[in-house]
């Protein structure tokens, strides 16, 4: 067997679950896709220049390790999801491989995808093996005594937690190990993407997972401890900054776990503050990948709570783009607008202060 291994939110060779399985299963050689899409990304998912140009770099990061272990890396470009059945076989097929790996994604265009190419790749005569990789626990299995999806956070916290103390405790996966050379070459990536500009943020958000393991060290060995202290001070370099590169898969969060639980000496609920408030914010992530997958609504434009579909929202654009562009008048607002505008990334607190004033105050959808 000489499995595709396709990569999207997982831009990282280690603890890679897909990336990890082909190479347990085959002698025969792993090579790697990417696939780059740029109206779908612009026009449907809202994909601003820094998310676009994050995600290129990080590719590029990847092909080079890839390449260090002799896996060559393919790439497909094309404007749109659309048709992407269609050149995955084709590709498939002048590699020869014969199987498709890849972690599973769980928004409602990316499944819209995965299952159109996967029965293409089934009807083509090949085999598909999807994994579970952005959560510790696939999203939705932690379930009510009812067997139902978890609403609210604390049960689902301390279920979460009674299963790894039951002794379900996903490790990480180590780097595979570098593979014989294939014949034949791996493709180019873009300079840039089409419809996005540079923002020159290269220094701000280093690109790597080597890069994201050095930020996730730094702060467990600098900042953790003081975690629950100053990660509500926006103007403190009190919190991780990991989340871009979760976003994208550069670093996963069993990785994040794990090095928080050694920093802990393995406690949960005890020893350091700080650790056991950045786990519970872990899993604040594995909730709310949950409730996507319980409730697929929530990634469509419709509301989590059915009933609040009846507010009547204003229609103000001119307050919309005030909000926008920091000019509110609110000077923490302002301010967090502007740290977004600038470097494409905005403080958790501030997260929540500007999308509140934007609902609650503001009164806009």
């Amino acid at each position: 067997m000489r499995p595709l291994v396709w990569f999207r939110s997982d831009l990282r060779v280690r603890d890679n679950t897909a990336l990890h399985a082909a190479c347990r299963q085959t002698d025969d050689g792993v090579v790697a896709l990417l696939t780059i899409t740029p109206a779908q990304w612009r026009e449907k998912f809202g994909w601003g220049d820094a998310k676009a140009d994050f995600v290129l770099r990080n590719m590029r990061a990847l092909a080079d390790s890839l390449e260090s272990l002799n896996i060559p890396v393919r790439v497909i470009e094309q404007p749109t999801f659309d048709g992407l059945d269609e050149a995955i076989v084709g590709l498939m097929r002048n590699a020869k491989c014969d199987a498709l790996f890849f972690n599973r994604e769980y928004e409602h265009y990316e499944q819209q995808r995965d299952e159109s190419v996967s029965a293409a790749v089934s009807e083509a005569g090949y085999s598909v093996q999807a994994k579970t990789d952005q959560t510790i626990y696939a999203p939705a299995s932690v379930r009510t005594k009812q067997d139902t999806v978890y609403t609210v956070f604390t049960p689902f916290k301390k279920r979460f937690w009674e299963r790894w103390k039951e002794g379900d405790r996903p490790e990480c996966h180590p780097s595979p190990k570098r593979q014989q050379k294939l014949d034949f070459e791996s493709d180019r990536l873009p300079d840039s993407i089409d419809g996005f500009d540079d923002p020159d943020l290269d220094d701000t958000w280093p690109a790597g997972e080597k890069h994201a393991g050095s930020r996730l060290r730094s702060f467990i060995s600098d900042r953790l401890s003081d975690y629950d202290d100053r990660r509500d001070i926006p103007s403190v370099n009190g919190t991780s900054t990991l989340s871009p590169y979760l976003a994208c898969g550069v670093v996963s969060p069993r990785q994040c776990l794990h090095a928080a639980l050694d920093a802990n000496q393995n406690k949960i609920d005890s020893g350091k503050t700080g650790a056991v408030i950045w786990m519970e914010e872990i899993i604040w992530r594995e909730f709310y990948k949950s409730i996507l997958v319980g409730f697929p609504r929530v990634s469509r434009g419709r509301a989590f709570k059915a009933d609040t579909e009846a507010i009547r929202w204003k229609d103000d654009d001119d307050a919309f783009e005030a909000w926008c562009e920091g000019r509110t008048g609110y000077p923490i607002v302002d301010a967090a607008m502007r740290q977004l505008n600038s470097i494409g990334w905005m403080h958790n607190r501030l997260r929540m202060v500007s999308a509140m004033f934007l609902t609650k105050d503001l009164f806009l959808d």
